[in-house]
């Protein structure tokens, strides 16, 4: 005869498990942490970035949220995981410079950054003035903004 033991500790473990987790999430969605976990979407449609102020940009913000911004490793490595078909030698990132200043444009902060030889480029000609990201060397670099590549949206 086999004898049943019945635990009733084990659910109350899972339960205490699950809400720690749930808890730990919305502390990361509370302080903009979770960001890092939104995926990236690849277009490959090719586009100027000034055209994503009309095209490229809407298209991002009606279809997902905007145009990606590589604000962190995790992210950088999943938006390149994204970008593995682009037939462009660059894909247009969220990245803009105005105003003496690079930023997000949709107002992420430019804390990690990813730029060739890790120089951020200060007061670049005027057409340059457009992020993308290099297929070749996996960084950031400063494109004429009437260039027409692929772009990411997040």
């Amino acid at each position: 005869m086999h004898s049943f033991v019945l635990n009733l500790r084990e659910p109350l473990h899972l339960m205490m498990k699950m809400k720690t987790t749930l808890t730990v999430l919305l502390i990361m969605e509370l302080y903009g942490l979770s960001s890092g976990l939104k995926q990236h979407f690849f277009v490959s449609e090719k586009k100027s970035w000034s055209s994503a102020q009309d095209h490229s940009l809407e298209y991002c913000r009606k279809q997902y949220n905007d145009l990606a911004s590589l604000s962190s490793l995790y992210i950088m490595d999943s938006a390149l995981g994204q970008s593995t078909q682009a037939e462009t030698e660059y894909v247009w990132t969220g990245l803009r410079f105005l105003a003496g200043e690079w930023f997000w444009v949709n107002g992420h902060d430019l804390d990690y950054t990813a730029w060739y030889q890790k120089v951020l480029p200060q007061c670049p000609a005027r057409d340059l003035h457009c992020g993308a990201l290099d297929m070749k060397t996996m960084l950031w670099t400063h494109r004429n903004c009437e260039e027409k590549f692929h772009f990411l949206c997040q």
